[in-house]
């Protein structure tokens, strides 16, 4: 080991081992070297090291972002199958009750009608009674089988839909927590000099490439461009009709805010009205003294619609518009600017049918790319609505 037995000590008077400061050196530094070889065999039994290259990396990440991108895609596209569920479970609510009211309505309109004309022709009125109640227990059995059938259907889409409200809260909080995890990592590329929302892959075509199929590699590198696209189509719509005098005075206090809001709390309760209800409702307020008169331009659904006058004061529009600006110049991409649309909407600031209308327009362009070779014009989502012939037929 490099060890001497020689003599040590005052005088050389004692037995002792010396041994040079060279072979200490060497003894030292084998000692930590084996040290050093069992640690680096005790990481490697207990973890998985992997080394990569940058570019090796880079391209994963794209891949990520990419897979990322299309999962937030699939997701808002369930979330809106779920949301339109319920919304068909209320409707189908409503027709029962209106079938139930119906008739009753018609059980006085044939007693009215049949004594009527019995006093026309001079029929005995005890054997005009017995006509009435004959007629109208056909009638009753009419109405029982029918009814039977329809709630029947009304129980299985209010069980649907009973699923769909849980499935679409979980929906969305996955939606946030993925688009957040993903906006986290996107900071960290940046820091690193990556830039994850690059093309996956070079587009090639054979000879000059037009226009659709330029629009269509920008969406197969981002599956969300076409929601946001149409989200923000309905932002300019709602601005365009709300941002002047409606958003001044659709505050608390005002009649017919308070008559929105009244009707809105219609819609989310227990038993909603139908479409036709809430439409006959809603044409009853004077909204043309408020400014807010509901032009050509608006285009969700009667529920939706209320449902966006309830929010007018409440929806973050400059914030909104700012992430628009930076969205189409490029500063931002689609994966940070649906994490902020989607915690918005958590917070009941955006509302649902301007997600709903951003899916539909996003399925719409895919229709239309999958009929492609058929004649006709594109489809008629919010981003691409134009007019159609000259006299303003609106797409």
């Amino acid at each position: 080991m490099g060890f001497e037995k020689s003599k040590i000590g005052h005088g050389d008077k004692e037995t002792g081992y010396k041994i040079k400061e060279s072979s200490l050196s060497s003894l030292l530094g084998s000692a930590c070297l084996c040290f050093l070889v069992m640690g680096f065999m005790v990481v490697f039994m207990v973890y998985d090291i992997h080394f990569e290259k940058k570019n090796i990396h880079r391209q994963l990440r794209q891949e990520e972002h990419h897979a990322a991108s299309k999962l937030a895609q699939v997701q808002m596209e369930l979330w809106s199958e779920f949301h339109s569920d319920i919304q068909e479970s209320h409707e189908a609510q409503a027709l029962l009750r209106s079938m139930n009211e119906s008739y009753g309505t018609l059980q006085g309109l044939i007693k009215g009608a049949v004594t009527d004309l019995s006093a026309e022709i001079g029929v005995n009125p005890d054997k005009a009674a017995k006509l009435t109640d004959k007629i109208l227990h056909l009638v009753a059995d009419m109405q029982q089988e029918n009814v039977k059938h329809a709630k029947h259907l009304v129980s299985h889409l209010v069980k649907a839909a009973k699923k769909s409200q849980t499935l679409e809260k979980r929906v969305q909080r996955e939606m946030v927590h993925e688009a957040t995890a993903e906006a986290d990592a996107m900071k960290e590329d940046k820091l690193e000099g990556i830039n994850a929302a690059a093309p996956l892959q070079e587009h090639h075509h054979e000879g000059p490439i037009s226009a659709e199929e330029k629009r269509r590699d920008e969406d197969e590198d981002d599956p969300l461009k076409e929601m946001l696209t149409g989200f923000f189509a309905v932002f300019e719509d709602f601005e365009s009709e709300f941002s002047g005098e409606a958003r001044k005075k659709m505050i608390t206090g005002n009649k017919e805010y308070e008559q929105i809001k009244t009707l809105y709390n219609k819609i989310i309760s227990a038993e909603p009205p139908s479409e036709e209800e809430l439409q006959v409702e809603l044409d009853k307020i004077e909204l043309s003294k408020v400014g807010a008169g509901l032009g050509s331009g608006r285009v969700l659904p009667v529920v939706d619609l209320i449902e966006e006058l309830s929010m007018i004061g409440q929806i973050p529009h400059k914030k909104i518009r700012e992430l628009e600006k930076r969205w189409k110049s490029g500063e931002m991409e689609s994966v940070g600017v649906f994490e902020d649309i989607q915690d918005m909407h958590e917070k009941h600031h955006v509302p649902n049918g301007w997600l709903q209308l951003g899916v539909e327009d996003a399925e719409n362009r895919e229709e239309y790319e999958e009929v492609e070779d058929e004649k006709g014009d594109e489809p008629r989502g919010i981003a691409q609505r134009e007019d159609m012939e000259e006299d303003g037929e609106e797409k």
